[in-house]
């Protein structure tokens, strides 16, 4: 079954609309944590709601008091060394 062609007019135009909206705000999507590692942007269109974008970032966080990564590795928690940061 096709969809059906005013639907996909309106789609169209969100999707016109969701992608000026990204650009109009890239600079607040990239941010700028440290130890980013990955945004993730989903726009959700469906039959009479109304269009969302979804914005997800990930990162690698700080362990307190310091300014070192904090990772976890074979169930024990330790300060991430120079060489994890030339991983992130």
């Amino acid at each position: 079954m096709k969809t059906d062609p005013k639907t996909q007019e309106v789609w169209i135009e969100a999707v016109k609309s969701c992608g000026q909206s990204l650009i109009d705000n890239a600079e607040e999507i990239a941010g700028d944590y440290e130890y980013e590692t990955g945004v993730t942007i989903t726009i959700s269109l469906k039959p009479h709601e109304t269009a969302e974008i979804n914005i997800a970032t990930t990162y690698i966080p700080k362990l307190r008091g310091t300014d070192r990564a904090v990772c976890m590795r074979n169930r024990e928690l330790f300060i991430n060394t120079e060489a994890f940061r030339k991983l992130v």
